[in-house]
């Protein structure tokens, strides 16, 4: 068995862990966390937001994802980041405030945490 299915087969062993309920709860949450990229995120907000404590959303969240909320949204801000220096339109620092960043060092740092490599050099493919 691959890696890849391993992980898929572990996540949908997970995910059916958590109540169904609960797992719209977090799906509302999800596509929250879509629309609105450029939010901090704030995990009491988040948790009261779908009704749950801040613990029973880390928990669920977690089962159902394989990892824990901000790091959902950090990497999905991260990857947003990506594609949209991928159309052209926007610098990195214009990223890096759209994205809620106080500077471009601190966006650089969470862009390599995700990505590996810092933004500056994803125009060249590495």
């Amino acid at each position: 068995m691959s890696i890849i299915n391993f992980v898929l087969v572990n996540l949908l062993t997970m995910s059916k862990n958590v109540h169904p309920e609960d797992r719209k709860a977090i799906d509302k949450l999800i596509a929250h966390m879509y629309e609105h990229p450029q939010e901090h995120f704030d995990i009491s907000n988040h948790a009261r937001m779908i009704g749950f404590s801040v613990s029973k959303l880390n928990k669920s969240f977690k089962v159902y994802q394989g990892i824990g909320p901000a790091t959902y949204f950090r990497n999905l801000k991260m990857e947003k980041a990506r594609k949209l220096h991928e159309e052209d339109r926007h610098t990195w620092t214009e990223i890096s405030s759209i994205f809620g960043y106080a500077d471009l060092a601190s966006f650089s740092k969470a862009f390599k945490r995700i990505h590996g490599f810092c933004p500056r050099n994803a125009t060249s493919g590495e």
